[in-house]
């Protein structure tokens, strides 16, 4: 997969490169042994904690395309995406200025809020119970995804739900 986005910084480009290949070498070596009908020692599938991480490294990358292909693939792992995915997933939104990528990141949370509620999920990776929801990180990057994007009045609107939905905006939501 080419996971590079224009616009990435070369300073970060070697961390994520790395970030990238330990995840696929533990993709490939879980697969390996799962073909091999064995459980192999030392074999560390990857989780949701080692996909949220590769895709900060993505978010850091400004690689909107490779967060948003990882968030793919954790799902068709059977992981179920956390805040802290949606966060770093909003990260890279915020990284690159992308008001759509913000409003699709908001999409796939609605979306899996409502997936929640309509049954209860035994997928690898859930909070167990816990009721998925943004929080201030989400909302904080959406709200300076927009700010750079000039959209005041969608700025002020994503303010204005974060504090209705119980919320408190700290200084780096206004920063």
């Amino acid at each position: 997969l080419d996971l590079m986005d224009a616009g990435a910084d070369p300073s970060v480009r070697e961390p994520m490169e790395r970030a990238l290949a330990l995840l696929e070498d533990m993709k490939s070596g879980a697969a390996a042994a799962e073909a091999n009908g064995t459980k192999a020692g030392g074999v560390v599938e990857p989780d949701i904690v080692t996909y949220n991480a590769a895709i900060r490294a993505c978010a850091e990358g400004m690689s909107i395309k490779g967060a948003l292909d990882l968030m793919d693939d954790l799902r068709s792992r059977g992981l179920v995406p956390t805040v802290v995915t949606y966060g770093s997933l909003m990260t890279a939104c915020e990284r690159v200025g992308s008001v759509n990528c913000a409003s699709k990141v908001f999409r796939m949370l609605k979306e899996q809020q409502e997936q929640e509620q309509g049954a209860g999920d035994g997928k690898k990776g859930s909070a167990g119970g816990n009721k998925l929801r943004a929080n201030e990180i989400v909302y904080g990057a959406a709200i300076s995804t927009c700010r750079k994007a000039n959209q005041r009045e969608r700025t002020v609107l994503l303010l204005r739900k974060m504090i209705k939905e119980g919320l408190s905006p700290n200084a780096a939501t206004f920063n």
